[in-house]
């Protein structure tokens, strides 16, 4: 069954799910999914990478729930024909679904994945409930991409599938190849992190435990909103000769070369940047942080308390080697998730056709 699926995101940046889709293309392709991206607003850095890929992607400078971008939004599902709508913004949620659904003709043939941990207290938490029961109505299935963000949209009385977050093929060979490079790595540890910066990635929290070291750095990801500490220890890291790479690239080469990784996260969905860290075999020092638990147990990962004495005790231990052993507990490929996603996507648009059907079906009146 041919479908086709309107992704709807944000601005279109290297981040998780963008990347997430690219390595997805070729899978979703073969399950018969034609994919549109349609990204929201007037800074798109990363939709160059996307059509690459082979993603039809649209962009308007507005927010889809907003009246022009509802109007917008309903004449590219025509225009389309679009089966499936593919939610995966985080803010505007119950404006998002309604512009959906009427744009679907008032179809529940929406999937909407909630793709971190929000810890909602007080009056944000109850117009959160509020506005999740209404919208969630117009929504054929939730999605968590980790056990624990199904947990905590339960305590907003969801019931939310999960489907694990995955990673590009090219990560599973990285794992061989590090193996071979063991004997000709430099003595200095290499640490890496990567994530665009942000507050609730506190890239700051890392970088001041790695200054009183003497390991190397490579540093990846956009820096556009990195606060000023963190700008700080970057720049006494480059001036020390110790910053081997920064900026925004792909991490292949950081987690081939690399010693160990670190996600100081206050909060994550699951981390795309740390599965792909686990499937390339780095030991992995990570913040014991809402979103992160799920990797507790996996070989190699060590849980660190949000502290900067417990970070600089941390990353003075490190390189701790692991036994190279595949993550086992979890399947990070590409096409096991773009397989479970294309089998929700088939689910709400056959409900979509029975709708259909049963409207047009011509009563009959008994004589």
């Amino acid at each position: 069954m041919s479908l086709h699926v309107l992704h709807i995101l944000g601005s279109l940046r290297p981040s998780g799910m963008e990347k997430m889709l690219i390595t997805a293309a070729t899978h979703f392709a073969d399950q018969g999914i034609q994919s549109t991206i349609l990204g929201q607003g007037d800074n798109h850095p990363y939709a160059h990478e996307l059509r690459s890929a082979g993603y039809n992607v649209q962009t308007v400078p507005f927010a889809v729930g907003s009246r022009a971008g509802a109007r917008e939004l309903k004449s590219l599902v025509r225009e389309l024909r679009v089966d499936v709508i593919h939610i995966h913004t985080e803010g505007d949620y119950l404006r998002t679904a309604w512009a959906s659904w009427n744009a679907l003709g008032r179809s529940k043939a929406i999937v909407r994945t909630i793709h971190n941990v929000f810890e909602a207290t007080g009056t944000w938490r109850v117009k959160r409930m509020i506005q999740a029961q209404v919208a969630d109505r117009l929504v054929h299935l939730l999605v968590a991409p980790s056990p624990e963000v199904s947990a905590n949209e339960r305590r907003l009385f969801r019931h939310v599938r999960v489907i694990y977050n995955w990673v590009d093929d090219a990560f599973f060979q990285i794992r061989d190849r590090r193996k071979n490079l063991t004997n000709s790595q430099a003595q200095e540890p290499v640490a890496v992190i990567v994530g665009n910066c942000s507050n609730i990635k506190q890239h700051e929290l890392a970088l001041q435990a790695l200054k009183d070291t003497s390991h190397k750095v490579i540093h990846l990801g956009d820096e556009s909103d990195a606060n000023e500490e963190e700008r700080e220890y970057l720049e006494f890291l480059n001036r020390d000769g110790r910053l081997l790479r920064r900026g925004v690239e792909a991490p292949q080469y950081a987690l081939l070369t690399g010693s160990y990784f670190m996600m100081p996260s206050r909060h994550e969905g699951m981390g795309v940047a740390l599965a792909e860290a686990l499937v390339a075999g780095l030991p992995c020092l990570v913040n014991d942080a809402p979103g992160l638990r799920w990797a507790r147990s996996i070989d190699g990962v060590e849980m660190i308390p949000e502290s900067r004495d417990a970070w600089i005790a941390a990353a003075m231990a490190m390189p701790r080697k692991s036994r190279g052993e595949m993550p086992t507990s979890i399947d990070f490929s590409a096409s096991r998730g773009s397989f479970e996603y294309a089998e929700v996507y088939r689910d709400a648009a056959q409900r979509k056709l029975r709708r259909i059907w049963s409207k047009e079906a011509p009563s009959v009146e008994m004589g």
